[in-house]
Parts: C-alpha cells; sequence; structure tokens
C-alpha cells in the first residue's frame, strides 16, 4: 500500500501574514537611517569647526579643541564615527529585513 493512501493529513494553520512585521521594521529603519545621517552631519561640523563635544552620558560633556587636544580630537571623532557607521549598519539590516518580508508576503499569495 502506498503512503499517501495511508498518511492522516495533519491540520495546518493559515499561514500568518508579515505585513506589519515588515512595516515596522521598515519604519524603524528609516528613523535609524535618518539618526544616522545627522549624526554625520554633527561629524562633519566638527572636522569643519576643529571642535568636537563629547558624548558622555553621564558626567559633563567635554569639548575638544583640534588645535589646542589633537589626540583628544581624533580619538573622539573615531570613537563617534565608528558608532555612527554601526547604527547605519543597523538601519540597512532593519531595512532588509522589512524588505525581505514584504517579498515574502507577496510570494505566498
Amino acid at each position: 500500500m502506498s503512503q499517501k493512501k495511508t498518511r492522516v493529513p495533519l491540520p495546518h494553520p493559515k499561514p500568518e501574514t508579515t505585513r506589519s512585521g515588515a512595516w515596522l521594521f521598515l519604519l524603524i529603519g528609516c528613523a535609524l537611517l535618518a539618526l544616522t545621517g545627522l549624526l554625520g552631519w554633527t561629524l562633519i561640523s566638527a572636522l569643519i569647526d576643529g571642535q568636537i563635544v563629547t558624548s558622555n552620558r553621564a558626567g559633563p560633556k567635554l569639548a575638544y579643541s583640534q588645535a589646542l587636544q589633537p589626540t583628544k580630537f581624533y580619538f573622539e571623532l573615531l570613537w563617534q564615527g565608528t558608532s555612527t557607521l554601526l547604527l547605519g549598519a543597523l538601519a540597512v539590516a532593519a531595512l532588509w529585513i522589512g524588505r525581505v518580508l514584504m517579498n515574502a508576503q507577496k510570494n505566498r499569495r
């Protein structure tokens, strides 16, 4: 006897829609991308002005001048630039996940 004739079909739930999750990822990705642009703008402004302000959460914010404290200035510039790039990568990943979820919903129909 064939296996297809003896197997009992199991009830499967209807596939969920991933539209809301996709829109949420796209919204978060756009917000993170805008924040990345603003942080990049502040870094460019710090390079032009020759002065950067630290992004401390605890304690006082410090300002480093390129002329007076070049080592601290470039270290802070490198630190903020790296964090901006990581935030940009997170934004691109969120946008990519949202796009994949949108395409998965379109292929299901």
